[in-house]
């Protein structure tokens, strides 16, 4: 028996979750036993956009500043998922009957494609990468809708299984990998790196990022270089920091094409992400740096302790300053101790490869999903 294996995600762009699962849909070409690819997301340009031979179905979604807006928005999209994949899932069965409609569900917010995928598909799965819903009763609802509609549920990592576990469907964990789209560099220039005292941060422009933290510690360190490679546009920067003088040794990319470029040139990788705010539950940019060999620092909590360790970068609470500072500092003294970080993160990444990733993965496919 053959599958068509069904992929939901809400809105396209390109932030961590859609990016994994573009790895995992790119993971399955290789398996015989699957008839065909579908993936259902919203019309806009990220990560998911242009993948060959899946089938794109979109749904409407909008985006909105105000949050009752926002949640029309959400609400009516999650109707349009409903019927849409309602449609596509009882057309591919009468069609042909012999073949089995497995869906997986990216995030936990798409639930009207979960319940038209316990109604019409053979097997619904979760793919979970972060645990941050709000407000609370969205969360309690959605995480009831999970309960009620998947057979299986996968986390990125064992932080995130152990804080949002379920009683009824199956769970695993699967470690996000680097993309598939990365190479891995076959030399590194290391006194380059080290010399450029650059302090890299990769992700989202939002305050439980710990933006502020990174500000600050421009402030105390301007002998570094600090390169903000941010997932915004033009509007929403302009906004975060109207009235705000920047530090001149900031430099603000957005959504680069060359970020491989920019981890060659790095000293160090940073996440500050407060975690009584926004507990990271695995630290994808935290893991591409360290790819390149530049050295961890990330926050004491969540996903991260599973990625860095002591001996190849640093396990801090994001607004303690000074030891962050003090750390770089020490480590800009001393070429071998710095490169010997940089060594240890370059064999720590290696666990987390992405052929690694699309073993787990399709290993994962083969013993759970397919007949």
């Amino acid at each position: 028996m053959k599958v068509n294996l069904n992929f939901i995600h809400l809105y396209n762009d390109y932030s961590g979750s859609p990016r994994v699962l573009r790895d995992a849909i790119d993971a399955t070409t290789d398996s015989l036993v699957i008839n065909e690819k579908v993936l259902f997301t919203s019309n806009h340009d990220g990560f998911l956009s242009d993948i060959s031979n899946v089938e794109e179905i979109n749904f409407f979604y909008r985006r909105s500043k105000s949050k009752g807006f926002q949640l029309l928005y959400y609400l009516l999209s999650q109707i349009c998922l409903f019927f849409t994949v309602s449609k596509k899932l009882l057309r591919a069965k009468l069609s042909d009957k012999s073949v089995d409609n497995i869906v997986v569900i990216n995030t936990m917010l798409p639930f009207g494609g979960a319940i038209a995928s316990k109604l019409f598909a053979d097997k619904v799965i979760y793919y979970i990468h972060e645990s941050h819903v709000s407000p609370p009763l969205l969360k309690r609802f959605l995480r009831w809708v999970i309960e009620l509609t998947s057979d299986d549920v996968i986390f990125v990592s064992n932080y995130l299984l152990k804080n949002e576990k379920f009683k009824n469907p199956n769970m695993n964990v699967i470690y996000n990998g680097l993309r598939n789209d990365f190479s891995t560099p076959s030399s590194i220039d290391f006194n380059y790196k080290f010399n450029s005292k650059n302090i890299i941060f990769s992700g989202s422009l939002k305050k439980y990022k710990g933006i502020d933290y990174l500000v600050e510690l421009s402030s105390v360190m301007p002998d570094f270089n600090f390169i903000f490679v941010l997932n915004c546009t033009e509007q929403e920067l302009s906004d975060y920091f109207y009235g705000v003088k920047l530090n001149s040794n900031i430099v603000i990319k957005l959504r680069p094409d060359n970020i491989e470029d920019i981890y060659s040139s790095g000293f160090a990788i940073l996440n500050l992400s407060i975690p009584t705010q926004w507990t990271e539950t695995f630290g994808l940019s935290i893991l591409e740096g360290m790819n390149y060999g530049c050295i961890p620092i990330a926050p004491n909590a969540g996903g991260p302790l599973e990625i860095v360790n002591e001996k190849c970068g640093l396990l801090s609470e994001p607004s303690d300053i000074i030891k962050i500072s003090d750390f770089l500092k020490l480590l800009s003294s001393d070429f071998n101790l710095w490169l010997s970080y940089s060594n240890a993160s370059l064999e720590r990444a290696k666990l987390f490869s992405s052929n690694s990733y699309k073993k787990n993965f399709i290993d994962y496919i083969e013993s759970k999903v397919l007949p």
